[in-house]
């Protein structure tokens, strides 16, 4: 087997795993609420831990399932302006809309890593987890962007076809 083989099947797998922590986060989230609203109006019993762990759970799944959404190319985005554009003036376009989101991407890292470092001692009020690990989720979601963006770029400014062009496959 090539060493490219191994790649695109190393590649393969992260990207379902990714997709099945987010799905999975996603129905925790689910069932955690479930769980909250029938013990808080059917039972009358507050619950105080599902609050806080669905608010996590749903902060880990916007995060990675951006991720993904760009992997999809499944981000919104306004077209009307880049429809009407030369195909070159529209790589140039995305070229620079790659580089300005690389840049918002970086500040994210950035801030990110003061958060971790700031909240690493701070634990959550109902159960024991530093909050230093929803800026960690924050983080590594920005830095996979970057990976993704970089890659992106790259290819536009190469020549090749971007992901974008030759479409996403799993």
């Amino acid at each position: 087997m090539k060493t490219t083989d191994r790649i695109t099947r190393a590649l393969d797998l992260f990207w379902k795993l990714l997709t099945g922590v987010v799905m999975t986060a996603f129905a925790l989230m689910l069932v955690i609420m479930a769980i909250q609203v029938i013990s808080r109006y059917v039972l009358g019993i507050a619950v105080s831990w599902t609050d806080e762990a669905s608010r996590y759970l749903f902060l880990a799944e916007i995060f990675l399932g951006s991720v993904l959404a760009l992997r999809y190319q499944e981000h919104i985005r306004i077209t009307i302006v880049t429809d009407i554009l030369s195909p070159s003036l529209r790589n140039i376009a995305a070229s620079v809309a790659d580089v300005i989101c690389l840049l918002v991407l970086l500040m994210l890292v950035v801030g990110a890593w003061n958060m971790m470092d700031r909240t690493a001692g701070v634990m959550a009020s109902t159960f024991r987890m530093s909050f230093s690990y929803i800026y960690l989720i924050q983080m590594i979601s920005a830095l996979l962007m970057i990976g993704l963006l970089l890659g992106d770029l790259y290819r536009r400014i190469a020549g090749g076809p971007t992901i974008t062009e030759e479409g996403r496959s799993d």
